[in-house]
């Protein structure tokens, strides 16, 4: 059975992950599926991708400082909208513990800047169009609405120490109240 990806913007279709392959026992093979081991202590990974800034950004160029990375659906939508705004309106406390947030979805730049300049975003989005940084980070998930089957991004949070490593994960956000809880993980 075929998995219909539902196209967007022009953008294309996204290509479906692959089946979890099964080793011996049973288990799942996560070389196949990097994304879905990626915790607290291991090394964040490498990726860069186009952004509003009108350029590309690495992970690497914010070495020194915390990241607060956030994988988010679609721009322009209630949920992320609110997720947004949450974190614009915490930006101040968020620059003073010394860390950047970044948001990443699978909207092209266009789409991101329009996003960012209605809502005053101070920060910057990136634009992973062919899901790969998504994948790599265990976001990129296959999803159900009514009743329909699809491959979209998973609401999820990690804060990258300052050496590169994942501090928090928080999978399947709830928006309200979500900017906070992240914040009171910068307080540590």
């Amino acid at each position: 059975m075929a998995v219909e990806i539902p196209r967007d913007h022009g953008m294309g279709a996204l290509p479906p992950m692959p089946k979890k392959r099964r080793g011996k026992g049973g288990q799942i093979n996560m070389l196949d599926y990097p994304g879905d081991s990626l915790t607290v202590g291991m090394q964040a990974p490498e990726f860069s991708l186009p952004s509003t800034l009108g350029r590309r950004v690495s992970l690497n160029e914010f070495r020194g400082k915390r990241v607060i990375l956030y994988f988010y659906p679609k721009d322009d939508t209630p949920g992320c909208t609110m997720e947004a705004c949450g974190f614009r309106d915490s930006f101040p406390r968020i620059e003073s513990k010394d860390a950047i947030v970044l948001g990443i979805s699978l909207d092209d730049e266009l789409s991101h800047e329009r996003f960012a300049q209605k809502y005053n975003l101070p920060f910057p989005l990136l634009s992973d169009k062919d899901a790969a940084v998504s994948r790599q980070y265990g976001t990129y998930k296959e999803k159900s609405l009514y009743g329909r089957s699809f491959w979209g991004i998973e609401r999820t949070t990690f804060v990258i120490d300052r050496e590169g490593k994942v501090e928090h994960v928080f999978r399947r956000v709830k928006v309200e109240g979500h900017a906070e809880e992240v914040m009171a993980t910068l307080a540590l």
